[in-house]
C-alpha cells in the first residue's frame, strides 16, 4: 500500500470522526448541555449519542441540577415521572427522552399529555437518534 492510499484512509476515518463529533455537538446544543452544566440523569441512556454528549458533563442530584434528563421506556415510567420530579424538588427544565417512533413505546403525544395534566409546561422537542425523541418541559410554579 502506498503512503497516499494510507493517507486517504486516514483522511476518510478523520472525516467520519469529525462528522460524528459534529452530530454530537449539535445534539448537545439542542439539549442545552455544556461541559460545566450539572445534569441529573434518570434512567439508562438508550443511544450512544446521548452517552457521548453526557460523557464529560458533571452529574448532580435532581434538586441541585441545572438540567434534568429522564428516559422513559414505558407508560408506567411516564405516569410516575411528574410525581418523581415534584418530590425531588426539580425546578429546572427537564428533557423527557422517549421512543416516540418505536413500536409499543411511549409516544410524544402521551408524554405531552401526561406532563401537561400534571401542570408542567411543554416547550418543544427534538430528535435524539433513530427512533428516540426528547420533549422539554418545565415544572409548575408553586
Amino acid at each position: 500500500m502506498t503512503r497516499g492510499e494510507m493517507m486517504g484512509e486516514s483522511e476518510a476515518a478523520g472525516g467520519v470522526y469529525r462528522a460524528l463529533a459534529s452530530l454530537e455537538s449539535r445534539l448537545a446544543e439542542r439539549l442545552g448541555i455544556t461541559r460545566g452544566l450539572p445534569v441529573a440523569v434518570r434512567g439508562e441512556l438508550p443511544v450512544p449519542e446521548l452517552v457521548s454528549v453526557l460523557e464529560d458533563v458533571p452529574r448532580a442530584f435532581p434538586w441541585d441540577a441545572q438540567l434534568v434528563l429522564t428516559v422513559v421506556r414505558s407508560r408506567d415510567q411516564l405516569l410516575g415521572l411528574p410525581a418523581w420530579l415534584l418530590e425531588c424538588g426539580v425546578v429546572v427544565p427537564t428533557w423527557v427522552v422517549h421512543g416516540g417512533t418505536l413500536v409499543g413505546a411511549t409516544g410524544a403525544a402521551m408524554v405531552r399529555d401526561i406532563l401537561r395534566d400534571a401542570g408542567f409546561t411543554t416547550l418543544g422537542s427534538c430528535d435524539i437518534a433513530s427512533g428516540w425523541r426528547a420533549l422539554r418541559a418545565v415544572p409548575p410554579r408553586l
